[in-house]
């Protein structure tokens, strides 16, 4: 690189004189096509001419931009030709994009109106270092978006931090995964491109991850930039055999990132390699970067954001805008030369500035800085300051967390937490997610409100929409009555790791699963010296209604009901819906599901005799069916009816079917929710995949079944099964035992064809061939797919899904939400 490209002043200048340096290098490169950077230089210094003959000086241009050459060269051309340029990405809404054109005046264009230009000869005046060079729209997360104004000199600047913190140079092959569009896209483009470094360019909306780690190695990467979110999605995709051999460094920028995800990239893609979170702002431009060499240890949480970037002062301050000692918390304040020159339609500032940036942040003792939010999220939570990026920390390090962000209501002073979960490992219930971060936080620092989704919403930008957050299920919580309750309210509180509840609260929709309402029900056991089921609780979820049986003591009738495999889920007129559990699993496990059905009629859930209670299990298939028929008829003694079952209680419930047909009544339909055939059930089974070792599991007690197994060597797990339903045992063994003999009886069951209509609800990981359901579902058969695998599909959010499917699957106008 000559020392005339180093010491130019601008980002047109610079661009022009690094294209002339660099000659027939490639400058920028897709999987489609590829361009030198002496035909870009030229390309750009012509389109340069003709855009400043066609368009006003001082008008914006707004240049609609995609990851491909044509955008590239259209925003160098309208840089170089002296007009500020905003990147428009093709994915914004179009009430944003309106607002930004209004606001500007600017002219949009695509590249191939940039193209279509007449040419001019007319010299285009250089511009100078601060005259306006790109306009950065803000977020409008506090407001309308506003539009920030960078100078020529700001990516003269950049570029220099990308040589200094990245090592940027002509030798390099940079890869930005990041559109263009964003903020840091420009960066991403501009720091290589002004340091002479080949450009790599892969649209990840369009394309997604697939086939991306093949493409970067074919094109020998040296440098990688992405969002912390996409890396962690990419990451997800990745083997310690997808390894980028040519790649020495990574970069991610946008949101905070994660120790977990560096220390993921390590195992995988960039075992050698360096890695480099960068930092900054809309009208900070670079802020800070913190470089990790594989030999440099992790911290815990948060990565810091780093040393600050080249030319930029930062101080912490206090409220009255004094520095703070090494470690305290502050305003992060930003003194220097390359900061914006103010918001568009405001008189632009230039030479030193001073900016109070509105975030939050502090120094450690080796001078890494430390963002800890922003100074408007921390809020006040039972007297105590919480920041809500600290709860997030402690969220993203739980097993089941792909991503997280945590909101906060002032006003209330409560925190809501909005979790994307990993399905293919558990999906937990907020109860359990709260419980888990009571090991690490403070009380008054643990959500009341965990919504549990399968990806957070995002902006057109990349960063999480919180606009777009779905809420958390209303509450107005009724304050407890009396002794019996005030007791059963810390019990509640306790197990679902909230701070308060309210007597009218469903239990189920305060988070709570069967193995919490099981320890719930355990406790009360020692406590009253009653045993109230999870059926009987199913019935009556509140803690008023749970007070009123414990008040009652009404003991033989609970020892009854619990002793029976029927309960009641919900209250309703019409057509009731029988729905049989899984093996090892209680019918108020199905209590999610019913709470997304929709629909006014009662609902009863079916489960194995003695799962609760002592009752001596039944002994095959057949016997669980007839004993489902006589549940089933003693509640509806005449047809029409509608049964479901959910993996081992669909077999169960097809069998009930087939009695209940040979009886004369009408059963209108069936419906199997991800019903799996063990390999010994050869009666219909053919060319299908051996699945030893790969069936149900409890879905109560996932991850703690084989804890459980461990437990117990073969022949006392044998006895057990065999005993089955006798003997009282702990509540995760009991469940255990039952989805053990549950598998057992598949395995000796023969089933009888069926000549009624069924629906088959599969899970996404189930591979069970659909012609083997044909030769047992003998009448109409239709298959509906849903999210989730075999468990999480009667979990939130995928049990939305799920329960979707089944009222869609039952005949009738009932099925209309």
């Amino acid at each position: 690189m000559t020392s005339a490209v180093t010491g130019a002043a601008t980002t047109a200048g610079r661009w022009l004189q690094v294209a002339a340096d660099r000659g027939d290098a490639v400058a920028v490169r897709t999987p489609e096509e590829s361009i030198t950077f002496a035909d870009a230089g030229r390309r750009t210094a012509e389109r340069a001419r003709a855009v400043a003959a066609a368009v006003s000086d001082g008008v914006p241009v707004a240049v609609e931009t995609e990851s491909d050459v044509a955008s590239v060269l259209a925003i160098l051309a309208v840089l170089c030709s002296g007009r500020p340029v905003i990147v428009v990405d093709p994915f914004l809404p179009a009430e944003r994009r309106a607002h930004i054109l209004d606001r500007t005046g600017a002219r949009l264009m695509s590249p191939e109106d940039l193209d279509g230009l007449p040419a001019s000869d007319v010299p285009v005046a250089p511009p100078a270092a601060d005259d306006p060079a790109v306009l950065i729209f803000t977020s409008g997360s506090t407001g309308r978006p506003k539009g920030v104004v960078h100078g020529q000199r700001s990516w003269v600047n950049q570029a220099h931090d990308g040589r200094v913190f990245l090592g940027l140079g002509p030798d390099d092959r940079s890869a930005v995964l990041l559109p263009l569009s964003f903020g840091a896209g420009v960066d991403a483009m501009l720091m290589p491109l002004l340091n002479g470094a080949g450009l790599l360019l892969w649209d990840v909306r369009r394309r997604t991850t697939s086939g991306l780690r093949d493409w970067l190695a074919q094109q020998s990467a040296t440098t990688v930039h992405c969002t912390p979110s996409l890396l962690r999605s990419w990451l997800a995709d990745s083997a310690p055999g997808d390894r980028l051999d040519d790649a020495r460094l990574l970069t991610t920028c946008g949101e905070p990132v994660h120790a977990t995800d560096v220390a993921a990239l390590r195992e995988t893609l960039l075992p050698g390699g360096v890695f480099c979170s960068w930092s900054g702002s809309s009208e900070v431009g670079n802020l800070a970067f913190n470089r990790f060499p594989p030999e440099r240890d992790l911290p815990s949480g948060v990565i810091p954001v780093g040393m600050p970037a080249s030319g930029k002062d930062i101080r912490i301050v206090d409220g009255d805008g004094t520095p703070v000692p090494t470690g305290t918390t502050g305003e992060v304040v930003v003194e220097s030369d390359h900061l914006s020159l103010g918001y568009h339609g405001e008189p632009p500032v230039t030479g030193r500035r001073r900016l109070y940036t509105g975030d939050l942040g502090r120094f450690d003792d080796d001078g890494q800085l430390h963002l800890v939010g922003r100074r408007d999220d921390a809020i006040k939570v039972r007297g105590y300051l919480v920041e809500p990026i600290e709860v997030e920390t402690a969220l993203r390090e739980l097993p089941w967390t792909v991503d997280a962000v945590v909101t906060g209501d002032p006003a209330a002073g409560r925190l809501t937490a909005h979790v994307a979960v990993d399905a293919a490992r558990w999906t937990p219930s907020p109860a359990e997610i709260r419980t888990a971060l009571g090991a690490t936080l403070a009380p008054w620092m643990i959500p009341r409100d965990v919504v549990i989704l399968t990806e957070l919403p995002r902006t057109e930008r990349g960063k999480v929409d919180r606009a777009a957050l779905p809420p958390p299920a209303p509450r107005t919580p009724e304050p407890v009555r009396g002794p019996t309750e005030a007791t059963l309210l810390h019990i509640w509180c306790e197990v679902l790791g909230l701070e308060s509840v309210g007597r009218n609260e469903d239990f189920v929709s305060l988070g709570g699963d069967s193995l919490a309402a099981a320890t719930m029900l355990a406790e009360l056991r020692d406590r009253w010296l009653v045993d109230i089921s999870s059926a009987e609780f199913a019935a009556e979820p509140t803690i008023a209604g749970l007070g009123a049986r414990l008040d009652a003591g009404h003991r033989d009738r609970r020892r009854a009901a619990a002793a029976g495999s029927l309960t009641r889920l919900r209250d309703g007129s019409g057509t009731p819906l029988f729905v049989a559990a899984g093996a090892g699993s209680p019918a108020a496990s199905l209590l999610p599901l019913v709470a997304e059905l929709g629909g006014d009629e009662p609902v009863y859930g079916l489960q194995a005799h003695g799962l609760e209670q002592r009752g001596r299990a039944d002994r095959s298939v057949t016997a669980a069916a007839r004993r489902a028929v006589r549940e089933i008829v003693s509640v509806q003694p005449q047809g029409p009816y509608r049964l479901a079952g959910y993996s081992f209680g669909g077999f169960v419930i097809l069998e009930a079917a087939t009695m209940l047909r040979a009886r004369g009544a009408h059963v209108e339909h069936v419906v199997l929710l991800d019903a799996l055939f063990e390999p010994e059930m050869t009666g219909v089974r053919a060319a299908l995949p051996d699945r030893t070792g790969e069936a149900e599991k409890p879905g109560p007690a996932t991850g703690l079944a084989a804890r459980a197994a461990t437990a117990w060597n073969r022949a006392a797990m044998a006895f057990l099964v065999a005993t089955a339903g006798l003997w009282r045992l702990p509540t995760t063994l009991q469940w255990t035992v039952f989805w053990d003999l549950g598998r057992s009886l598949l395995r000796k069951h023969r089933p009888t064809p069926y000549a009624g209509p069924v629906t088959l609800v599969a899970a996404t990981d189930n591979h069970d061939d659909p012609q083997a359901w044909a030769r047992l579902a003998t009448g109409e058969l239709t298959l509906i797919r849903v999210t989730g695998d075999h468990h999480s599909m009667l979990r939130v959010p995928h049990v939305r899904a799920t329960a979707d499917a089944l009222r869609r699957a039952l005949p009738g106008p009932e099925n209309v939400r």
